[in-house]
Order: structure tokens, then sequence, then C-alpha cells
């Protein structure tokens, strides 16, 4: 995956770029499609999303800025991302936080 696909606050807190996610090159980009729609409303908050892996339908991905630790993350994870995902893209089984 190209680094234009990179997430624009794909950092880490301490300054060091965020790895590749690792999984099907075709199934991260249907994910990355998907993360692209709703992460302008994590960095409005503070926050962002960095996906982590895409493996046997399990969509791994990590919170980070304002929505670590947030007491909505769970809300925003497992009741807007997946169910979103589940309908762009039909073999996604769930999300997981890691």
């Amino acid at each position: 995956m190209s680094g234009s696909a990179r997430s624009p606050l794909g950092f880490f807190s301490g300054g060091e770029a965020a790895p590749e996610p690792t999984g099907d090159p075709a199934k991260i980009a249907e994910v990355e499609k998907v993360l692209a729609e709703i992460r302008p409303y994590l960095t409005a908050d503070g926050g962002n999303i960095h996906l982590v892996a895409v493996e046997d339908g399990w969509v791994s991905v990590r919170l980070q800025g304002a929505c670590c630790g947030c007491h909505a993350s769970a809300m925003t994870l497992y009741d807007g991302l997946e169910p979103r995902l589940r309908q762009a893209c039909r073999w996604v089984r769930g999300v997981r936080a890691v």
C-alpha cells in the first residue's frame, strides 16, 4: 500500500509512522475507503483510527488521540464502524480494537 493511502494523522504519539496494515491488499483498500468516510468525524474531536490488520474477516483497528479511553469509543466501533463495514464489505465478520 502506498503512503498516499495512509491516514492523515497516521503517526503514533512518539512521532514514528504507523506500520502498514497486514492482510489482503484488496480487502485493506475496501476497509480504508470506509475508514476515510468516518475519519473526519473522529479527527474533528481530536481522535483518529488506524487500520492494523484484516484477517479471516476480522478488522483490527487502533484508536488514537482523543479516541483512546473515550467513553464513547465502543459505541463508535461497534455501533458506527462495524455496521458500516458490514454494509460496504459483506465479508466482514466484525471489528476488534487492539
